[in-house]
């Protein structure tokens, strides 16, 4: 059997809407097309931004700042908060999700790429769907 396998990209425009707030009627919608994917047959990779900007809209702040520190640190509550959303959306349609935060080191070390390659390709064979996004908070 021949399976097949797609990656779909999540961005912050997506996930958000223009002032910030997060777009909940959308992101469950997207949660439940990749869930009746999944269950027709289909590996999914989910690949997700908008860290900064979901967080950026939990806090209620209406320009993105320029400080590195204060982006990783709205990085680090939208993460939670994306990872939240997901896990919720995507538990109504019976499906299990994982998070995979990556830096440029990371991907540019043969071992720790090993690493998420084995992680990546494990998850799918146990059905459960890989969220990955960069790791804004440290990178």
């Amino acid at each position: 059997m021949n399976k097949k396998r797609i990656v779909v990209k999540i961005g912050t425009s997506t996930l958000t809407y223009d002032n910030g707030n997060f777009n909940i009627r959308r992101v469950e919608s997207i949660c439940k097309i990749i869930s009746d994917l999944k269950n027709s047959g289909v590996e999914v990779i989910v690949v997700s931004s908008g860290a900064i900007g979901v967080g950026m809209g939990k806090l209620g702040l209406k320009k993105r700042p320029s400080e590195i520190r204060k982006k990783q640190a709205l990085a680090a509550v939208g993460q939670y908060e994306l990872m939240y959303m997901y896990d919720k959306f995507f538990s109504e349609y019976n499906q299990v999700v994982a998070q995979i935060l990556l830096t440029r080191r990371v991907i540019s070390d043969d071992y720790l790429k090993n690493n998420v390659i084995n992680t990546l390709e494990t998850l799918i064979e146990m059905n459960i769907i890989p969220i990955i996004n960069e790791n804004d908070s440290v990178a």
